[in-house]
């Protein structure tokens, strides 16, 4: 029986860096680790509108970033016009690595158990906010619309803060590559548009892929797409490691 130890991973580098480090360290089995980025991320240049938006921060009073690049590219943005940040701000970061990098700024954050705009939703300080302002940081393309939503239906005023904007990253020779599907274990997604990007590539049958994704609405979706072989795990390094670990077990046994 072929062994399938090939485990793909579909961020940056720059985001794989501690997921390749803890999957490095299981010691049987060895796994084969192939990067495979289906999004590319750069800078949105600061316009008029975003330089006022920026200036006007001390008058919101919830400042919420989406995902790990919108702390990445925005703290930047932020920190150009507010070398302290106004007192009665509170913040939040989707999830524990984008909650991590918020600390790393000297940014004390609150981060849902749930890492998910439900979960954030969840806060007993998102709840009644009726007349109270909230910024929202994330990308240029936009993405769900649910947080914003629910939040205006709370009674909030919700601005947006795009402070990059992303594009799907190019296979001329084909994304599989190298890439020999029959080896392949697993592939691990954290987003909506990487897993229509990722349809899209495909050039051996979906049905043939596992993923791991984060939530049960990516399961959903990415079984809509055709991938019926989808795991749901919390979208934490140690709780992936876990996942690859009893898939193995599982599958080669």
């Amino acid at each position: 029986m072929t062994r399938q130890n090939t485990v793909l991973l579909t961020r940056s580098s720059t985001q794989n860096q501690r997921l390749m480090q803890a999957l490095a360290l299981i010691p049987e089995p060895a796994l084969r680790l192939v990067e495979r980025p289906l999004l590319e991320f750069s800078e949105i240049p600061v316009t008029t509108a975003m330089r006022q938006r920026v200036m006007a921060l001390d008058t919101y009073d919830h400042v919420i970033f989406v995902s790990q690049n919108a702390v990445t590219y925005g703290v930047e943005v932020l920190e150009a016009y507010w070398p302290q940040w106004p007192t009665a701000l509170r913040w939040y970061g989707v999830g524990a690595t984008t909650g991590a990098l918020l600390t790393a700024a000297g940014i004390s954050c609150q981060v849902p158990a749930d890492y998910s705009s439900e979960g954030l939703l969840a806060l007993a300080d998102l709840a009644a906010i009726a007349g109270q302002k909230v910024l929202i940081v994330r990308g240029q393309e936009g993405g769900r619309e649910y947080l914003c939503e629910t939040l205006e239906q709370r009674g909030a005023a919700v601005d947006y803060l795009p402070v990059y904007t992303r594009r799907g990253c190019a296979y001329p020779q084909g994304f599989r590559g190298t890439l020999d599907p029959t080896r392949l274990l697993v592939a691990v997604v954290y987003s909506g548009e990487s897993l229509r990007y990722l349809a899209c590539l495909m050039d051996w049958p979906a049905h043939d892929l596992r993923l791991i994704v984060p939530s049960t609405r990516l399961q959903k979706l990415a079984m809509q797409l055709g991938f019926d072989k989808v795991i749901v795990c919390m979208p934490t390094d140690d709780a992936v490691v876990t996942a690859v670990e009893q898939l193995w077990r599982e599958v080669n046994s």
